[in-house]
């Protein structure tokens, strides 16, 4: 399986943390693009939100954006889980794995 995101100037694979500084330099939030790679890794959560909001479309009068607010806040977490480590170890004066002395 490839791993591939359009990040713009072309598609990222295992290269990505290069990609990912080059886009912070240029003042480019790499968020939305990491999100994108990071949701497929994310299916089991993504399935189950997807089944509590059709459990709750067929309910009349039902929100499903309340109701479902824990599976929601699952795929969330999982995703950010994913995202947030890449961002942060691409981040300038992260070189030695943190930013702090």
């Amino acid at each position: 399986m490839s791993n591939q995101v359009n990040f713009g100037e072309g598609k990222i694979n295992e290269n990505y943390p290069s990609s990912i500084k080059t886009m912070l330099e240029q003042g480019k939030d790499p968020k939305d693009l990491l999100i994108q790679y990071c949701r497929p890794q994310c299916k089991w959560y993504d399935d189950k939100y997807d089944r509590c909001v059709k459990a709750f479309l067929s309910l009349k009068n039902a929100d499903p954006e309340k109701n479902c607010m824990y599976p929601y806040r699952d795929l969330v977490t999982c995703v950010e889980a994913c995202v947030q480590p890449k961002i942060q170890h691409a981040l300038k004066g992260n070189e030695h794995g943190f930013i702090f002395h």
